[in-house]
């Protein structure tokens, strides 16, 4: 019996660990993060005459704002018709978002289809006249903060506006931000290279050769637009945002973002909002004189001289080297 107790014991501790460790693991957000990763290559590699130095910076920017795309169609019996409502609905719902601080030049409007309506009842006669019409309205707001998103949804669902075509996070000016990445980059590039001195390796009597790369991340677009659709769905319950079975998988939405372990440096690390990451590394190379190629390439150069020399008779009848250069 206690043989039996103990075992029980052990299995339900096991399966205990297996609940508390699986909720941290996600293969599908893991295998995403990693393919959106610059490769990893090593940070200093040199050998008796190279050297290659890389650098890599992180710029966890906050975005100036965001573009809120929502798409809603119209229909009435009459082209005027239909174009009146969306007009009355349109102006009623600008009038509205003043209240979260949207103003109307923060409001873009683009009608993108007009669209005919016919019957779709089969007769015996052709019916070659619509029966309405159908306007299709995308409204793209400019909102500053991010917490405005979920409030502007709340209103544009009050308008029977349920349809969040995009949202794109935007910055006014990057360029402060690539002077810092390049400076600091340029520091930590002179604290390797004073390493490198440090252990054994001169930089003399050579040549320099450089390449920069730059990437930027943006926000993950589902995972901003999930802000504004959990609105209304609060999922507080266990049942309602996991799949329960043997193996506990829980459904989440997060913006992919590049792993700060990977970078010499970053820049507002702190930031826990999604932002937009500028990414640069810097690859340096060093090459040295190697004295036995140079004295092959010399040998070599005289060898091409020799093979490209031409003898002609003079009127004397001697022989004359003609170089060609």
């Amino acid at each position: 019996m206690k043989l039996i107790m103990m075992s029980c014991l052990a299995l339900l501790l096991s399966h205990a660990q297996a609940q508390i460790n699986q909720p941290f693991s996600n293969p599908y957000y893991n295998s995403t993060q990693m393919a959106n990763y610059p490769t990893v290559t090593p940070e200093i590699n040199a050998d008796d005459y190279s050297i290659t130095i890389h650098t890599k910076v992180l710029y966890n920017a906050t975005p100036d704002g965001y573009h809120v795309t929502f798409s809603k169609s119209f229909i009435s019996q009459t082209v005027a018709g239909v174009e009146h409502l969306m007009n009355t609905k349109t102006d009623s719902l600008i009038q509205s978002v003043r209240a979260i601080d949207i103003s109307k030049k923060d409001v873009l409007m683009d009608i993108v289809a007009l669209d005919p309506i016919f019957d779709l009842n089969i007769r015996d006669t052709i019916v070659d006249r619509p029966i309405g019409y159908k306007i299709t309205q995308n409204l793209t707001f400019r909102i500053r903060e991010l917490a405005k998103l979920r409030r502007l949804s709340k209103i544009c669902l009050d308008y029977n506006i349920y349809d969040l075509v995009k949202v794109q996070a935007y910055l006014n000016n990057s360029k402060p931000i690539l002077d810092s990445l390049s400076q600091k980059s340029v520091e930590i590039l002179e604290i390797k290279k004073k390493l490198s001195e440090d252990i054994g390796w001169t930089f003399t009597k050579g040549k320099t050769n450089f390449k920069e790369t730059k990437h930027v991340f943006y926000p993950n677009e589902r995972y901003l637009k999930s802000l504004a659709s959990n609105d209304n769905l609060y999922q507080h319950q266990l049942s309602q945002n996991s799949a329960v079975n043997y193996n506990r998988q829980v459904n989440i939405n997060n913006h992919y973002t590049y792993n700060h372990k990977h970078a010499d440096f970053v820049f507002h690390a702190a930031k826990s909002i999604p932002v937009i990451q500028f990414y640069y590394e810097l690859t340096y190379w060093y090459k040295k004189v190697d004295p036995e190629e140079e004295e092959l390439k010399k040998e070599a150069k005289e060898e091409r001289k020799k093979e490209k020399s031409i003898y002609i008779l003079d009127d004397n009848g001697s022989l004359k080297k003609v170089e060609i250069k």
